[in-house]
């Protein structure tokens, strides 16, 4: 038997894994849209706009865009923001209240209309946490925007509180954990690209 000719170019690459921390985030585009329940949410397609990984998520969608097609935008460089409405509880208020105060202060002048095209480009800074999901019986490490704050406070490395670690519901899982290694198409959803 002959065996085939390989080809360099196409080996697999080392999938990084975003360290939890505090990043300058930048806004690549934010649409309405529902949750099956009916309720609306903005989600916000985004990347790491500055420092050491500046467009990590665009190498990402980029390395997957070789070996695919059919390529999405990483689903961890989404962030679901719940609109508020009469029913909403505390907490909704407050992190919709949060989000649009944080991308005022970090852009110098900005005020937010309500025309979500407007918040294109727009920084703000975001707290990322670990978090766990599973997927055919394997746990996924994702690193996750989980809360905001002022692109400046993340500048002078002084973001405040960071958000804990969410593990799973339940977590007493008995399958492998997986921290990234493996094949990128597992721990993406599919998403439209955000531009």
């Amino acid at each position: 038997m002959s065996l085939p000719t390989y080809d360099k170019t196409k080996r697999r690459k080392n999938f990084e894994q975003l360290p939890k921390g505090a990043y300058v985030v930048k806004i690549l585009s934010a649409k309405e849209e529902n949750w099956p329940s009916g309720d609306a949410y903005i989600k916000i397609a985004f990347d790491i706009a500055e420092g050491n990984y500046k467009d990590f998520y665009k190498k990402q969608f980029e390395h997957f865009k070789e070996s695919s097609e059919d390529a999405k935008w990483p689903f961890d460089a989404m962030y679901n923001l719940n609109i508020p409405n009469d029913n909403s509880q505390d907490y909704v208020w407050t992190n919709y209240n949060t989000f649009f105060a944080d991308l005022e202060d970090s852009n110098n002048g900005y005020v937010f209309s309500g025309n979500l095209l407007s918040l294109k480009n727009k920084v703000f800074g975001g707290k990322f946490r670990n978090e766990k999901s599973m997927y055919n019986g394997n746990v996924y490490v994702h690193t996750r925007l989980a809360w905001t704050c002022v692109a400046d406070d993340v500048r002078s490395g002084n973001p405040g509180k960071m958000p804990n670690d969410k593990p799973l519901k339940n977590d007493n899982h008995t399958g492998a954990e997986i921290t990234g290694d493996e094949d990128f198409m597992a721990v993406s959803e599919n998403e439209e690209l955000p531009f």
